[in-house]
């Protein structure tokens, strides 16, 4: 026996098909079979139709018809009142490669200058350690690879060196003392010698990895949640991000194994967040995707990016 569906048209319910993926959350199917007339009928009236993101309609061989009606819900009721859950919530920590100057390699944090200090209108403390190091070094680098180009251009041989042992001390015949130079460790020496090295070789930049925390969610099209702009463009502590992801996401394995990782491997690093990106996807649903990009301790100026969390 066929059940009568609602509607006025003299069509039968013939099943209904649920399918839910990942990618596009919940679909339902309706199938109903009638004459063709009242297929045609049918199709135009939204007791059948309303709310839906597809209709197909058949005609068949001795007067007769099918009409399959796709909603983007689990169910045709679904579809027509306000939901905010998500269908789908997929969280992945993707790396990418990037390019970075081979200064800013953590192997030279050595050689960074401090922040100058204001004390009064007359006095900035410069603190130990603030002599430009990294920018002697390419100012002296860039001199004799200017003095190597002159050189060869005007056909002869330039017994110059690179300088930068006088770049460096440049201080200390200024009347500034201790000499900027001499209050390098040995380790650092070492690693001014090895950024030299590096640049007369042509290696100015390299590859970095940067991982990015991406969290996909499907919603129904009659989603009543709102995009959370709150934050954006501040660094998040990797504990707010956990705490985040703790509170909101739908608990699964991978959210298990995302906060393990992030607490383990990320402790002391920040996230900063992107701006969300809203969109339309199949069957009329909406996708929200959310970016938090990972910079380490010191990497990016909290002056211009707040701290969150």
């Amino acid at each position: 026996m066929t059940t009568q569906f609602r509607g006025t048209a003299a069509v039968s319910l013939e099943g209904i098909q649920r399918n839910w993926s990942q990618s596009n959350g919940w679909e339902s199917t309706y199938t109903y079979k009638g004459t063709w007339a009242n297929i045609e009928l049918a199709r135009n009236n939204t007791a059948y139709v309303g709310n839906s993101s597809r209709i197909d309609v058949n005609q068949e061989a001795g007067g007769y018809g099918t009409m399959q009606v796709t909603f983007a819900a689990i169910d045709n009721e679904s579809a027509s009142t306000t939901a905010n859950t998500p269908e789908s919530d997929m969280w992945e920590l993707k790396p990418s490669k990037v390019q970075r100057n081979i200064w800013e390699d953590p192997y030279f944090n050595d050689l960074d200058d401090n922040r100058i200090v204001y004390v009064s209108d007359s006095n900035y403390l410069a603190l130990p350690n603030y002599g430009g190091t990294k920018y002697r070094i390419r100012t002296a680098v860039d001199a004799y690879l200017s003095a190597v180009q002159a050189s060869i251009e005007a056909g002869t041989r330039d017994a110059s060196k690179v300088d930068v042992h006088t770049k460096l001390d440049e201080w200390a015949t200024s009347g500034h003392t201790p000499s900027v130079y001499t209050g390098l460790t040995d380790n650092q020496k070492q690693k001014a010698l090895d950024l030299v090295n590096l640049l007369l070789n042509g290696t100015d930049t390299d590859e970095h990895t940067r991982y990015v925390l991406r969290n996909i969610r499907i919603l129904p099209g009659n989603t009543s949640t709102q995009v959370a702009h709150e934050q954006v463009g501040k660094q998040w502590t990797t504990a707010a991000l956990s705490n985040y992801i703790f509170a909101t996401a739908i608990p699964s394995v991978t959210r298990h194994t995302m906060l393990g990782d992030l607490n383990a491997v990320f402790g002391s690093s920040y996230w900063l967040k992107e701006a969300p990106l809203l969109s339309d996807v199949h069957g009329g649903k909406v996708e929200l995707v959310q970016e938090w990009t990972n910079y380490e301790l010191g990497e990016k100026s909290t002056l211009l990016h707040n701290v969150y969390g």
